[in-house]
């Protein structure tokens, strides 16, 4: 580093806590509600200010990895991970171990060090001066504090819309995959694949495609287990040698589907090419999104993949993405579907 260089400014601080919103155990509401709570004993205790070098930062962060009970809160450089985070368990560790030094043991759940042998108090370690609020600071007259203007919303109107935004956080989306790229399954398959790895329950229920078919994602699904899979179809419709049979088997399928969505307690659910149910007039578009305003539960994500979506349905859903074919290899080469790509 040369002479010239000034390294970059770090303001002291003598503890980091985190806490947990986005893990499998505790909603988000929960750990926001700590951090709010802390947040109150931090200025309680003049533990906020930024030239403090006992300030405690307090950080809610994404899942954490080392899951437990949640509201999950930790605690360095001491590395002490708490569980089981409530507003009465917050109070203890905030006095007994933020201000006490001592942690709370009956509420650990996860060490980086042994007891006793934890990292020295920053602080104390660096040699700080003690803190001495600056004097002679006048406080801000009313008429000296910036008012907001049309183009400049107040904080109280933004942390009402950050409230808002928080409470509608999480719902079950609706998704639809369409265009007239290939991927549209592949896509759905994506998030299933992902469901599975969080533990969701997930059905899928494919409208055109033959029910004796046996895709690889068929295969794969079954070797994953605990997914419901459902294949009703006589085939693609141009390959189908009665036109009539095949729509009625697709309009069975909703029926089955519309079963599935209310009674199955999924998690995710996928139908399949059902978009096509919907652009061949074999089903009214404004009576199925209807009927899903009225009996899909709130926290199910359901996903519809298929061609030409109509445009109530891509208005009714929160999540459209179309896939659009700028090269296809047998269009340009001739090559033919492939096991283990295409199917």
């Amino acid at each position: 580093m040369s002479d010239q260089t000034i390294p970059p400014a770090m303001s002291a601080y003598g503890r980091h806590v985190f806490i947990c919103i986005n893990g499998n155990c505790a909603p988000p509401e929960a750990g926001e509600a700590i951090r709010k709570r802390f947040m109150e004993l931090n200025r309680k205790h003049h533990l906020n200010r930024i030239r403090n070098p006992e300030r405690v930062k307090c950080t809610l962060s994404d899942c954490l990895g080392v899951c437990s009970s949640g509201p999950i809160l930790a605690v360095y450089p001491d590395g002490i991970w708490y569980h089981h985070v409530d507003q009465a368990a917050l109070e203890r560790i905030y006095t007994e171990h933020i201000l006490g030094g001592q942690p709370v043991e009956e509420l650990i759940f996860h060490r980086l060090y042994p007891p006793g042998q934890e990292p020295g108090y920053a602080p104390t370690q660096r040699g700080d001066e003690p803190y001495q609020p600056p004097e002679g600071r006048k406080p801000l007259l009313k008429s000296e504090i910036p008012q907001p203007t049309a183009d400049t919303p107040s904080r109280v109107a933004e942390k009402d819309r950050t409230l808002i935004r928080r409470a509608k956080k999480k719902k079950g989306l609706v998704i639809v995959n369409t265009g007239n790229g290939k991927g549209k399954t592949t896509a759905a398959l994506g998030v299933m694949t992902r469901a599975w790895g969080r533990k969701m329950k997930i059905g899928v229920i494919q409208f055109l495609k033959n029910e004796n078919a046996r895709f690889g994602e068929i295969k794969a699904a079954a070797r994953m287990g605990d997914i419901d899979w459902i294949s009703t179809g006589d085939g693609w419709t141009w390959t189908s040698a009665d036109l009539d049979e095949t729509q009625a088997k697709a309009v069975h399928a909703w029926e089955i589907a519309q079963d599935k969505i209310v009674n199955g307690g999924y998690d995710l659910f996928i139908m399949d090419e059902f978009t096509y149910i919907m652009a061949y007039g074999w089903l009214d578009t404004g009576e199925i999104i209807q009927w899903l305003r009225e009996n899909k539960p709130p926290m199910l994500h359901l996903i519809i993949t298929g061609r030409n979506a109509p445009p109530a349905l891509i208005d009714f859903a929160d999540l459209v993405t179309e896939m659009r074919e700028i090269k296809h290899p047998l269009a340009d080469q001739g090559i033919r579907a492939q096991s283990g790509i295409e199917y």
